[in-house]
């Protein structure tokens, strides 16, 4: 099997040309997935696989972060064929502005279901994003909704945790 060759991109400047050459035509979608989540241990580290059962990212816990869990739509912790859970590391900060604590279930988050605007991953590349670089293959998808917080999100981890959102206009959603 062919190695892939990774191409390193700026997430904003991938997506401005992408769009202004017409290659791109943003999505809107809103967050369905509900996730597990708990204080993590400061220097713990978290490692997150791509698709193919490689290793995506390996994140090292700081001050005042979570480690998340990706539950299923039954509320069960998701787990690849390769026997990974899908875990990753988010500031508290951010779980309080995309999340809030399911009142049914201890420990267990429901998105707010805030709007988001795609584009997608045509080739396979490197991103800078919170802190680390991740690997994103092609068929991923990159989050533009706030220009300042663009990242990168792997085919299968879109297509179980968004849903597509017709007739919204993708202008009005971007924070700009």
């Amino acid at each position: 099997m062919e190695e892939k060759k990774f191409v390193k991109v700026n997430g904003k400047e991938y997506a401005e040309k992408g769009i202004a050459s017409g290659q791109f035509s943003p999505v809107v979608a809103v967050k369905f997935t509900r996730i597990a989540a708990r204080p993590g241990v400061v220097g713990e580290q978290v490692i997150t696989y791509t698709q193919n059962g490689e290793v995506e990212k390996v994140a090292t816990v700081q001050e005042g972060q979570y480690v998340v869990t990706k539950l299923s739509e039954t509320g069960e912790v998701v787990v690849d064929e390769f026997g990974h859970t899908n875990d990753w590391v988010m500031d508290a900060a951010v779980l309080a502005k995309k999340y809030e604590l399911d009142p049914t279930k201890e420990g267990v988050y429901q998105p707010k279901g805030v709007q988001q605007v795609f584009v997608p991953i045509v080739m396979d590349v490197i991103l800078e994003q919170w802190g680390g670089e991740m690997q994103i293959e092609a068929g991923g998808w990159l989050n533009i909704t706030d220009e300042n917080d663009i990242y990168g999100i792997s085919e299968r981890d879109f297509n179980d945790t968004y849903r597509l959102a017709t007739d919204i206009d993708y202008k009005k959603v971007l924070k700009r």
